[in-house]
């Protein structure tokens, strides 16, 4: 965020300011996750823990922290200019996931109350704030809550959720486990920005709950139990809910009724979002109940793993950062509502095959057309303003003529769309008709009284100036005013002429005339003329900014008064017409909803089109196969986000899996020699192609999966009380107990946080578990070398590393994945990479020689390596016979002498095989 610094100071009288800290000191107490803001009309103050977090966060300096009081009563305080107030609720509200609160006086007392108030999932009153003229909503909006009950020795987790801007209700009841992974992955779906849930004692089963909860991006909000009650739900609902034409199902007898948990959970956020307060709400929205089986399950790990979004506030922002994401890399959307919808798309890959091959026609078929293409996103979408929230506005009544002449523009333009689509001759015509062009040309039908009643009532020529108002001669009174109001235009124009030639300059060019709605009609001159209003008495500075000096005389100043008069009593005449004209707009919300939802389908197939097309190798099209089918292959695979990269030059990988021949891959290589990188290629790969995205490969087969469960990284949640080993344990668990035969696992280095053998037996266990058990495509990536020998006892695990050559001593990765296991390490290579001392690497080697039974002369070389492999197999084979032969000497009967004799003629027996690991092994006795 930019540095900014406050303008005003704050300034109160001596009664005034103790007043304050009185009401202040009152107040109770808040979570640090609310921030409290104080409106004193021209600007705002923070103040106490509130004041140190805007310095920090905002102006990056604690020298804007003043204090009111004194002594040991002394409250910090933070001024706030209106353009520091938007920044900081910005920041508040859609990076932190805070609550913001702002109070205004009621009096000119210390009489305080909460204005308007805002939290992650809820941003309506102030979506002007955060949204206004030249700030899109593209942001995802919504609030879930949660309530946990047990049924027949079952754990039953109900799950309500509303989104306000698209006017959406949803209630899920399902069973889960005790990791909550069904839970977890209905929040990646969903990605609610809050989540209400009971306050108090919720048992072992709260804690996990808020440990899941924790993993997500979202604000965890305590309601009281009282509130999670479904006592008046039918009665509630039944004012909030759309009725369709025929529907006439009561709503206690909808089938959501039945899911008792869900639908008091729905309660609780219809309650904490206060929907029942305000009456443009009524009637506005739809409900549905929610399959989590219809998506692919992903866990907050695996969105983790392949960066599939920003995090929040750890992560970076700005246009460099949106190749670090596959959201910032597939988001090429032109308008708001695809922003949004792309963002749900990610969240919910799609495991209906028919589905995800209708998408892929659709962006196939736009990848054809470089035409369509350039059509779709310089000339159509671009201009298609946010359909949802212009839809809120006028349910709300709170709409102007703006806002409907926009809606206007947009239906006018439909038709050129409709033919710009029409003229696509190439493959899939007849998918882009049935999505697109029909549905479009259908709902232009049904605007065709709204388009023909803007025409009628709204003065098109005062439109194009950016004025919105009733045509005169709507009304006689009306017709008089504009006829006053062009005669001042008039004469104002003419001042112009009179000021250019009064300063000595050129009329349009160094002086200008312009106006806004604020100011009404001012001259302006750049910074290099603002020399010639210099001691001239006849013109007035209205201000200066790096635009230029924006004044007036008095001739402009006296006709602009009587103008900006006229307007006032113009817009006090139309405003019974304009009000009618509002309540036969909001006749249309469900067709400008209905209408935004097939533009921003358009915009996203646009996007994914152009994020194939403009890749530095363009994606290709994947070639699905049924779930079940049990094949993988990825020929030439890349990581998207890491082939845009500054000086990379990405080296294709190939995947294979065949459930005849190896679902469990185990990968081993050095550090940095692209294992992690592999690994989430492929997560990549198989997430966008059941998002309907063309993928980064040369080639690609695969068979639909059920879900993408990951456990990459070994992140320290230490904050939230979970140790870097438990979360990795947590993440297994989850896995183990979700996955299904037609999963895709992807596991990076576990059991790095205990115990070098704790950890090794727990990626045995886990492994053989998965490969034997579970049965899905797992990619496996470890540091234990000693894993590889699972091969040798499961038909379906097959051994890959990544190349590296520590050819002339230094260590050269090769960034390719190869058959075959990797029987070595090379940390210590990488430290030298590291520039570590070189004392320190010696010492490294001595001891890793002790510990390793190494031998064969410290040759790294492709064929020294199988060599000193292959002598090792039989070394141990050697001893193995010695320890059998041992085994069966009489120890009862010989005597000690004799016995050592005998071990003594064994040991020659053993070194007479001039195997190099024995005699490596024997050289070492003491």
């Amino acid at each position: 965020m930019a540095t900014l610094q406050p303008k005003e100071q704050l300034s109160l009288d001596g009664a005034s300011e103790q007043g304050f800290l009185a009401y202040y000191g009152g107040l109770p107490e808040k979570p640090n996750t609310t921030v409290r803001v104080f409106d004193r009309g021209d600007y705002y103050t923070v103040h106490g823990q509130d004041a140190l977090l805007a310095a920090r966060d905002l102006f990056r300096t604690n020298s804007v922290v003043k204090h009111l009081g004194s002594g040991n009563k002394k409250l910090e305080s933070v001024v706030l200019s209106r353009l520091n107030f938007e920044s900081l609720v910005r920041d508040l509200l859609l990076v932190k996931h805070y609550r913001v609160e702002v109070y205004k006086q009621k009096s000119s007392r210390n009489d305080w109350d909460v204005e308007y108030k805002a939290s992650p999932g809820n941003l309506s009153q102030f979506e002007e704030v955060l949204f206004g003229a030249n700030n899109e909503l593209t942001v995802t909006t919504g609030v879930m809550a949660v309530k946990l009950a047990v049924e027949n020795g079952q754990r039953v987790v109900g799950v309500g959720y509303v989104d306000v801007t698209g006017r959406l209700m949803t209630v899920s009841e399902f069973n889960d486990n005790d990791t909550f992974s069904n839970l977890e992955a209905l929040v990646v779906q969903l990605g609610p920005r809050e989540c209400l849930i009971p306050m108090g004692d919720m048992g072992p089963d709260g804690a996990k709950l808020k440990q899941v909860l924790s993993r997500n991006p979202l604000l965890v909000t305590e309601r009281k139990r009282a509130e999670f009650n479904n006592k008046d739900a039918a009665q509630d609902l039944s004012r909030l809910l759309h009725k369709k034409g025929g529907d006439v199902l009561a709503t206690s007898a909808r089938p959501e009724m039945d899911r008792t948990s869900a639908i008091a959970a729905l309660s609780a956020v219809i309650k904490y979002l206060e929907l029942l307060g305000d009456e443009s709400n009524f009637g506005q929205f739809t409900m549905s109940l929610y399959d989590l089986s219809q998506y692919m399950r992903l866990d907050s790990a695996a969105v983790r793993a392949l960066h599939v979004e920003p995090l929040g506030s750890g992560e970076v922002s700005g246009t460099t950062a949106k190749t670090h994401t596959i959201l910032g890399l597939l988001d090429k959307c032109r308008t708001p509502l695809g922003h949004r919808l792309l963002q749900q798309w990610l969240r919910q890959p799609l495991v209906d095959i028919n589905k995800i091959e209708e998408r892929l026609d659709l962006v196939e078929a736009v990848v054809s057309s470089v035409e369509l293409r350039h059509s779709l996103g310089e000339e159509h979408l671009r201009r298609i303003p946010d359909l949802n929230r212009l839809a809120r506005k006028l349910a709300r009544k709170a709409g102007t003529l703006q806002d409907c002449y926009k809606f206007y523009q947009c239906a006018e333009r439909l038709p050129n769309l409709c033919e710009a689509i029409a003229k696509y001759d190439g493959p899939h015509v007849a998918s882009l008709a049935a999505v697109f062009t029909t549905p479009l040309q259908e709902l232009l039908s049904d605007l065709a009284k709204f388009q023909e009643m803007i025409e009628t009532t709204v003065d098109m020529e005062q439109a194009n100036h950016g004025e919105y108002v009733i045509k005169p001669d709507f009304d006689e009174t009306l017709a008089d005013l504009r006829e006053t109001m062009n005669g001042l235009e008039a004469d104002i124009q003419s001042q112009l002429k009179k000021a250019a030639n009064d300063l000595g300059l050129d009329a349009g060019k160094s002086i200008k005339l312009e106006s806004n709605a604020q100011l009404g009609y001012f001259f302006r001159v750049t910074l290099k003329e603002e020399k010639v209003l210099r001691n001239n008495r006849n013109y007035r500075m209205i201000d200066t900014n790096k635009a230029g000096v924006r004044f007036r005389n008095s001739a402009l100043q006296n006709l602009n008064d009587q103008h900006m008069a006229s307007r006032e009593e113009y817009n006090e005449q139309q405003k019974t017409v304009v009000d009618e004209i509002m309540n036969i707009a909001a006749g249309y919300v469900e067709v400008i909803q209905s209408l935004g939802h097939v533009l921003g389908t358009l915009d996203c197939i646009y996007a994914l089109a152009s994020a194939a097309v403009s890749a530095p190798i363009p994606y290709v099209r994947p070639k699905l196969l049924a779930r079940g089918s049990g094949v993988l292959k990825l020929q030439g695979t890349r990581h998207p986000c890491l082939e845009l990269q500054d000086d990379v030059s990405f080296i294709p990988n190939d995947c294979h899996f065949d459930k005849n021949n190896g679902m469990f891959h185990i990968i081993t290589g050095p550090n940095m020699g692209g294992k992690s990188t592999f690994l989430r290629s492929v997560g990549a790969a198989v997430l966008m192609a059941q998002v309907g995205s063309f993928v980064a490969c040369q080639e690609a087969e695969m068979s639909v999966v059920d879900s993408i469960l990951a456990r990459v990284g070994a992140g320290d949640c230490q904050l939230k009380g979970v140790s870097t080993f438990m979360a990795e344990m947590l993440e297994t668990a989850s896995i183990l107990r979700s996955a299904s035969n037609e999963s895709l696992i992807i596991i990076d280095e576990l059991g790095r946080g205990t115990s070098t053998y704790d950890g090794f037996g727990l990626a045995w266990a886990i492994s053989e578990y998965i490969a034997k058990e579970i049965g899905s495509f797992c990619l496996f990536a470890t540091h234990f070398h000693e894993l590889t020998a699972l091969a040798d006892e499961v038909d379906t695990v097959k051994n890959f590393h990544v190349t590296a050559t520590t050819a002339h001593g230094a260590l050269t990765l090769l960034y390719q994945v190869r058959p075959g296991p990797c029987d070595r390490s090379f940390g210590i290579h990488v430290a030298e990479l590291a520039n570590f001392p070189p004392s320190v690497i010696e010492y490294a080697k001595r001891k890793a020689g002790e510990l390793e039974d190494d031998f064969g002369g410290g040759d790294d070389s492709e064929e020294a390596v199988k060599k000193r492999k292959l002598e090792k197999q039989e070394g141990e084979k050697i001893i193995e016979e010695f320890l059998n032969k041992a085994a069966i000497l009489d120890i009862d009967n010989q005597t000690e002498d004799d016995l050592l004799k005998e071990i003594k003629k064994l040991q020659q027996e053993a070194q007479a095989c001039n195997n190099a690991y024995v005699s490596h092994l024997l050289s070492r006795q003491t």
